[in-house]
C-alpha cells in the first residue's frame, strides 16, 4: 500500500501556503506598482497660496501642516494636507526671520521648522507658527562656515543637524544649538567626495543619504560619515539622472528621487524614480507637460504616513499629490 501526496496551493490574503512539508509566505509588495494623480494646487503669483518659485516642502510630525518654501518669494507658506492655505511668513533680507533664497525646509520631530537660507549662508530655526528662534552659520569655507547651504535635516532625537554645504562640497554635522561637530567631503567623484551636493536626508537606520547634481548620483553614509554605498550616473535610463533634484524616504527606507531630465543629457521626460534602500531601481512615473500627473521641472517632494507623494514643480508653480497603488 502506498499514499500519493498532492500539493494543493491555498491562497489567503497576503499569504500563499502549499499544503505538505513546505511553506512559503509572501506579503504585499513593499512598493506600489504605480502612483495615481489625486489633486494639485498652486499658481504663479504673490498672493496667498501662490508662488514665485515653489520649492521644498515637509510635514509636521502630526501631518496637520505642510510647510512649503516659495524660493523666489523669500517666504514660507503653510497649508493643510488638502492644500488649503493657512498662513505665511518671511520676506527678503538679512535680518532674523528674513531670507535670501530660502532653499529647503525640514520639520523636526518636535515640530520646529529649520530653513536653509542659501543666499545668506546660514540656517534659521522657527517654531511651528513661524516665530524666529535662532540662527547659525556665516559665509566661508572654514569648519562651521557655509557656502550656499541647500539642505538642513535634523535626526529623530533632534540631537544633531546635517547640512548640505553645497559650494564647499561637503556635509557638515552640528549639534542642535548650531555648534560644529564634524564634516566630510571634498570636490571630486570618488567615495566621500561631492560635486554640488544638493540634498541630505536620514532614513530609519540613521543613514545619511546625499545626492549630487553634477555627479548625478546618490551616496549613503553612516551617522559619522563612513561610506556605505553609491548608485546612479548621468543619463536618461532607469536608475540614471539628469540634473538630479531632491529626495525623500518612505516605508522600508525606499528612496524617492525627483529627476527633471532637463539637462543636456536629459530625455525631456521629467519623472519621479523610486529605489530600494540599496539603490536598486523599482519604478517611476511622470511625463512632460502641465496636465494632471505631468511635470515640467519637478524639484522637491514629501511623503506622508499613508504613502502619498507630494511633488512641487517649479515651472508649473504647483504641488501635485499622488496616491500609491499596490498590486
Amino acid at each position: 500500500m502506498f499514499f500519493l501526496l498532492i500539493l494543493v496551493p491555498v491562497t489567503f490574503v497576503g499569504i500563499h501556503i502549499a499544503s505538505g512539508l513546505s511553506q512559503t509566505v509572501t506579503t504585499r509588495n513593499e512598493v506600489p506598482e504605480t502612483f495615481s494623480f489625486v489633486k494639485k494646487w498652486g499658481s504663479k503669483g504673490t498672493g496667498d497660496g501662490q508662488f514665485k518659485r515653489v520649492h521644498d516642502l515637509d510635514f509636521d510630525p502630526l501631518e496637520k501642516y505642510l510647510y512649503v518654501v516659495d524660493r523666489d518669494g523669500n517666504r514660507i507658506h503653510v497649508f493643510d494636507k488638502n492644500g488649503t492655505f493657512i498662513k505665511k511668513w518671511g520676506s527678503k533680507g538679512t535680518e532674523d526671520g528674513q531670507f535670501t533664497i530660502p532653499y529647503s525646509v525640514d520639520v523636526d520631530s518636535q515640530g520646529n521648522v529649520w530653513i536653509a537660507d542659501r543666499g545668506n549662508h546660514r540656517i534659521e530655526k522657527f517654531d511651528k507658527d513661524g516665530n524666529f528662534l535662532f540662527k547659525f552659520g556665516s559665509f566661508g569655507s572654514k569648519q562651521g562656515q557655509l557656502n550656499n547651504p541647500r539642505q538642513v535635516v535634523a535626526d529623530k532625537e533632534v540631537k544633531f543637524l546635517y547640512v548640505a554645504d553645497s559650494k564647499n562640497n561637503r556635509i557638515q554635522k552640528f549639534d542642535a544649538n548650531g555648534n560644529f561637530v564634524k564634516s566630510w567631503g571634498s570636490l571630486g567623484a570618488g567615495e566621500r567626495q561631492f560635486n554640488l551636493s544638493v540634498r541630505v536626508i536620514i532614513d530609519s537606520k540613521d543613514h545619511i543619504i546625499v545626492n549630487e547634481r553634477e555627479n548625478n548620483r546618490i551616496q549613503k553614509f553612516d551617522a559619522n560619515g563612513n561610506f556605505i554605498l553609491k548608485f546612479g550616473s548621468t543619463g536618461k535610463g532607469d536608475g540614471q539622472f539628469s540634473e538630479i533634484e531632491h529626495m525623500a524616504t518612505a516605508k522600508f527606507d525606499n528612496i524617492f528621487v525627483n529627476d527633471p531630465q532637463t539637462g543636456v543629457n536629459g530625455s525631456g521626460h521629467p519623472r519621479v524614480q523610486v529605489f530600494d534602500s540599496n539603490g536598486k531601481f523599482i519604478t517611476k512615473w511622470g511625463s512632460y507637460g502641465s496636465g494632471n500627473g505631468q511635470f515640467k521641472d519637478p524639484e522637491h517632494l514629501a511623503i506622508d504616513l499613508e504613502g502619498n507623494v507630494y511633488v512641487s514643480d517649479k515651472s508649473n508653480n504647483n504641488i501635485q499629490v499622488f496616491k500609491p497603488y499596490y498590486r
